[in-house]
């Protein structure tokens, strides 16, 4: 059964990103599936550049005046602008731009121009490449992975390319292992028109499984699954692991360094959150905040690991791993080897979604802040963890209730432990739902 693969992210330099894809992607193979065609997320999330559609018939004046505009720099220095406005205006601004620069694009926002734009990817005027893997595919596989949220590009290019693939290429579609916040009326709009067209739809987490149901053919229990990110295995020797990893400079990836780390000992993992620096959420400085939290992480339980799973999270760590020394697993690390540091630590606190499923594979409790959607309340909500998300964008409120909680886990031990890695491994087999249309 030839496959086309929508949201490839293995090119990615998220953590998770890369991990969770890999794992989908084998998951095909292994129930027999054969990923012929695939779509990058980087081609999902920002429109064509003019190069692309010039040849296209009517597309070149809205491509020559994107073209301009990039070659101005007008989108980095209007988002630079928009940092230094107070947040109310901030966001609002952030809007109004989204909304202007969205209409250079030929992806369609609403459902009501589905119909007209898929007339013009059947004439070969807009998203031919896509159009032709489609054709030439028996299923369309969507990894929706955390990418349905507010009005983002990538969100909607899932939901028009189920459209094409159901309605004008006769072609079944699975949106599968994902999380869907349908609070912007724009994208529940197309959440409830495109839902019922699918082959199948697998939620990777409780709270978009409930919040979908409306739309579904079945409840919310037949659509829920889980990450395909708990089908990895944790390292199973820690003292044979901690004797090897444990060499001076082994987790040192330029340009940071893990300096200090001794994984024989315990240690407690720290990350950051998805919602920080983005432009449309209120303005906050979480690093101050940051560094009040490892130190008495440090003071309490154990010494304290910064991992940094992608971009965003290591320019927050850096300067404090400089000020204060803390040893830096950077987002270059290989996946396996993030995988092992986070399966084997104390504690991992952070509002990252694949990064808590790493450390709970092998059974490290996690304190999860809040991330640019509900995703990490449902993975306390599955995971059967009885504690709040403490909300990202007020660190500084929550430290001394994040340590109370870490000392409840360090003091509950192995038993705890042994939970959460048990219900992992149940994970893992709720997980395979994601390819059930294959089996």
């Amino acid at each position: 059964m030839n496959v086309f693969f929508v949201n490839d992210t293995t090119t990615s330099s998220n953590w998770g990103c890369r991990g969770t894809t890999r794992a989908l992607r084998r998951m095909v193979t292994d129930a027999g599936g054969d990923i012929t065609h695939t779509l990058q997320l980087e081609r999902m999330d920002d429109p064509r550049r003019l190069g692309e559609a010039v040849t296209e018939p009517g597309a070149f004046p809205a491509r020559l005046s994107k073209f301009a505009f990039q070659q101005a720099g007008v989108r980095p220095r209007a988002l630079r602008a928009l940092r230094a406005l107070p947040s109310s205006d901030r966001r609002g601004a952030y809007k109004r731009y989204k909304s202007l620069v969205g209409r250079w694009d030929d992806l369609p926002v609403t459902f009501e121009e589905y119909p007209d734009a898929a007339d013009a990817v059947d004439r070969g005027e807009r998203f031919e490449r896509e159009r032709d893997a489609i054709q030439a595919c028996d299923v369309v596989l969507i990894n929706g992975e955390g990418s349905i949220y507010d009005r983002q590009r990538k969100g909607r290019m899932m939901f028009f390319l189920a459209y094409l693939a159901t309605q004008r290429y006769d072609t079944p579609c699975l949106l599968v292992n994902h999380t869907a916040d349908l609070h912007d009326p724009v994208m529940r709009e197309l959440a409830e028109n495109v839902y019922p067209m699918l082959e199948d739809v697998v939620f990777r987490e409780p709270y978009s499984a409930r919040a979908a149901e409306p739309f579904l053919p079945n409840s919310a229990e037949d659509h829920l699954g889980a990450d395909a990110a708990f089908t990895y295995d944790p390292v199973a020797d820690r003292e044979r692991w901690a004797s090897v990893v444990g060499r001076e400079g082994y987790f040192d990836v330029w340009p940071d360094s893990a300096s200090g780390f001794d994984p024989g000992e315990p240690y407690v993992c720290v990350g950051g959150s998805s919602i920080f620096n983005r432009p449309d959420r209120p303005a906050y400085d979480p690093e101050p905040a940051f560094e009040e939290l490892c130190a008495r992480l440090e003071e309490e339980i154990a010494p304290v690991v910064l991992t940094a799973s992608c971009s965003s999270d290591a320019e927050l760590f850096r300067p404090i791993a400089e000020r204060h020394g803390y040893p830096l697993i950077g987002p270059h690390t290989p996946v396996r080897q993030a995988i092992d540091v986070l399966s084997q630590a104390e504690l991992y606190v952070s509002g990252r979604w694949h990064p808590s499923i790493y450390a709970l594979v092998g059974g490290t409790p996690i304190v999860t802040l809040t991330a640019n959607t509900h995703k990490t309340m449902g993975l306390i909500e599955q995971v059967g963890l009885d504690a709040p998300t403490f909300d990202a964008l007020e660190l500084h409120e929550h430290v001394e209730s994040i340590v109370e909680l870490a000392e409840s886990y360090a003091e509950e031990g192995e038993d705890r432990r042994e939970e959460l890695a048990e219900r992992s491994r149940d994970l893992a087999d709720i997980a395979r739902r994601n390819v059930r249309y294959f089996e």
